[in-house]
């Protein structure tokens, strides 16, 4: 990939701090709260929050490596257990936030753009396992940016992160630039845990949009397709996507919560935002509209004799291939607000049509052109 930029140090240090302690905590945090001593965890995680605070506020000196070190040193200084019991029982949570953090301490690569750099990949291979191959100086022109803020993050998703693609051209040809920003002092765990599912939505709907030629253009904010029918793509991709990295147990993973269902619980909440009603205008509507209709289809292809086995798997295969073609922004939301349209109460024998057509012939521009044509009986 081209030039990147990653935080600068004092918040890099809250943001590891807080990232990889979060999963320790939320690896333990039924156990403790079943056992009785819920308390002291929720003293390790505010012992967490005011050093890595401390980091941000006032930038003080010293490496990375030496501030996770002592982190676990003092988050111990500040749980004074009443007894034995206590301290037996919160002793493996402890020990384990020591041994997360002394092995980051080691690390020589960025677990941010580590992260990025993966979900890269696993959005080139999901293309490529549908057919669609990415050429490698498309993928060689994609860079990213991390960033932070200070005032809390104004967005419609329910976390303290925003994550935006902007489709450029460079002299060699077309590129993408991804731009994360962070607010580092309000970073919770459903904000860490729903990275890799924001991450994989900006690559799968955004920096591989089609044509991989000069001349892409920007999808708005409320894109039917792109924000919509797209995301739906990018979520049924992150729940089922054989991830590489999560055989690592290592705990030293950005995209691989220690509990694994960490990840899923979280993309869910984040993809479910991005349809709903919102103060910010009418583009929520849009998007839900695609995303209505990205279901639909799923749910029609679930029935059809064709696809029934693996109904989300023809559903990816047709939105990357869509997503890569080369039909206009403008017919890609002309073709979700037909299928919409198609799919609202019973679902019509024309789209069925078309959609049974497409499978057999797998002639993608008839089927987008059909679909644009048809004569549905709700009109």
């Amino acid at each position: 990939m081209s030039t990147d930029r990653s935080l600068p140090p004092h918040v890099q240090k809250a943001f590891w701090a807080r990232a990889l302690v979060f999963q320790v905590l939320d690896l333990h945090h039924v156990q403790l709260e079943a056992a009785g001593y819920g308390l002291f965890w929720n003293a390790v995680r505010e012992r967490l929050l005011t050093s890595t605070a401390a980091q941000i506020e006032f930038c003080p000196a010293g490496s990375l490596s030496s501030y996770l070190s002592h982190l676990g040193t003092e988050i111990r200084a500040g749980i004074p257990f009443p007894d034995r019991d206590a301290e037996r029982t919160c002793a493996p949570l402890l020990d384990e936030i020591d041994r997360v953090l002394r092995d980051a301490g080691q690390l020589r690569e960025d677990l941010l753009m580590s992260a990025f750099a993966a979900t890269m990949q696993a959005a080139v291979e999901l293309y490529h396992r549908h057919g669609e191959g990415v050429p490698d100086d498309v993928v060689k022109r994609v860079s990213v940016t991390f960033g932070h803020q200070g005032m809390p993050v104004q967005s419609e998703l329910p976390i303290q992160l925003t994550a935006t693609t902007y489709l450029e051209d460079q002299p060699e040809g077309p590129s993408a630039r991804v731009d994360v920003v962070i607010n580092p002092g309000l970073l919770d765990e459903l904000t860490v845990f729903s990275l890799p599912y924001v991450l994989l939505h900006e690559c799968v709907c955004h920096v591989l949009q089609g044509p991989w030629q000069s001349g892409r253009s920007q999808p708005d904010p409320g894109d039917r397709f792109a924000e919509g029918w797209m995301d739906v793509a990018a979520y049924l991709a992150h729940q089922t996507l054989d991830y590489p990295w999560l055989g690592d147990a290592s705990g030293l993973d950005l995209l691989a919560p220690r509990r694994a269902a960490a990840r899923l619980e979280a993309a869910e909440k984040v993809h479910r935002a991005r349809h709903q009603r919102t103060p910010h205008g009418r583009s929520w509507a849009q998007r839900a509209m695609g995303a209505q209709a990205a279901q639909s289809t799923v749910a029609l292809l679930a029935k059809l004799p064709e696809t029934r086995t693996d109904p989300a798997a023809a559903f990816t295969r047709l939105s990357t291939r869509l997503n890569s073609s080369t039909f206009s922004n403008r017919q890609r939301e002309l073709f979700v607000a037909r299928v919409h349209k198609a799919t609202m109460g019973r679902v019509d024998a024309g789209l069925v049509t078309q959609i049974r057509q497409y499978l057999s012939t797998d002639d993608l521009h008839q089927l987008v052109h059909g679909i644009l044509a048809i004569h549905l009986t709700n009109e």
